[in-house]
């Protein structure tokens, strides 16, 4: 495979954020998952699906559309569960504890993994309403103070205090796309997860406010533990520590980002990334 020919070395369509650093050293696991299936109904989505997160990492999935990877995503926090007909088979764990086992508390699972959608969905109040959604629903920060200062620390963790601070009050609907986005993170912050997900994070958004996001997962990794889900290879080359490569359900290839961009070991990962399909 010639350099030329590596996502890394192709033109940008977006503004370039800070590089990402180099992979950390090996730290503990954050989440394991072991020969997972998944089904819809009869229809079958997952098979055999084995990997590991690692603490404060960015792990990006990639692959072509309907190979898997928001319903991985998904699983990691139950929220399959909504769908009728959706169940797991193998083993799928979060600091060592079986997320599906019988009586596990799902409501406590999503506290710990805190989730961001593909399209920015604000409710419709206030700024301020919205980043405290997650504590009244949850029965969290029950005083006034308390309210404030996560208030303050959310945003600034989402990178929208300054834009945002003399704006509280005021319809979050009235922010553009890419703060709507950021105030999603900040709700998602607000409860304090361990774990964010982020589905095809920006997608929608235009190249300015994808840049801006990615600067803020590289920022959010020094604390959290982030799993995206990207179409656009040249984001999870910028951002991501290690890249899993999804194909018809199965996890083809797992290495680090660099790694697997230049020198990929499996034949089906660099037709992908070299855009021979997908």
């Amino acid at each position: 495979m010639t350099p030329g020919n590596t996502i890394l070395n192709r033109p940008l369509a977006a503004p370039k954020p800070a590089a990402a650093p180099a992979p950390a050293p090996a730290t503990r696991v954050v989440i394991e998952a072991r020969n997972v299936d998944f089904f819809y109904h009869a229809h079958q989505v997952l098979f055999g699906v084995s990997l590991e997160v690692r603490q404060n990492e960015i792990l990006a999935l990639i692959g072509p559309s309907g190979c898997g990877k928001s319903t991985f995503l998904r699983s990691l926090n139950r929220m399959n569960d909504l769908i009728a007909g959706a169940r797991l088979r193998g083993s799928l764990r979060i600091d060592g504890e079986d997320i599906y086992a019988p009586g596990s508390d799902v409501i406590a699972l999503r506290r710990r993994v805190g989730m961001v959608f593909q399209r920015s969905n604000p409710f419709p109040f206030s700024i301020e309403e919205n980043v405290t959604f997650g504590l009244r629903a949850n029965r969290l920060a029950r005083r006034p103070g308390e309210r404030v200062a996560v208030v303050e620390r959310s945003l600034r963790a989402a990178g929208l205090w300054e834009e945002g601070k003399d704006r509280l009050k005021k319809p979050a609907l009235a922010l553009s796309g890419g703060q709507q986005q950021r105030l999603c993170i900040a709700r998602a912050l607000a409860i304090e997860p361990e774990i964010l997900l982020m589905d095809e994070p920006a997608s929608a958004l235009d190249p300015i406010a994808t840049a801006r996001i990615e600067e803020l997962a590289l920022e959010l990794k020094q604390r959290y533990t982030l799993v995206i889900v990207t179409h656009n290879l040249q984001q999870a080359a910028r951002i991501s520590d290690r890249t899993s490569f999804f194909l018809m359900g199965r996890v083809i290839e797992t290495a680090p980002t660099q790694q697997m961009f230049t020198h990929p070991a499996v034949q089906e990962t660099e037709d992908y990334i070299t855009g021979r399909f997908g």
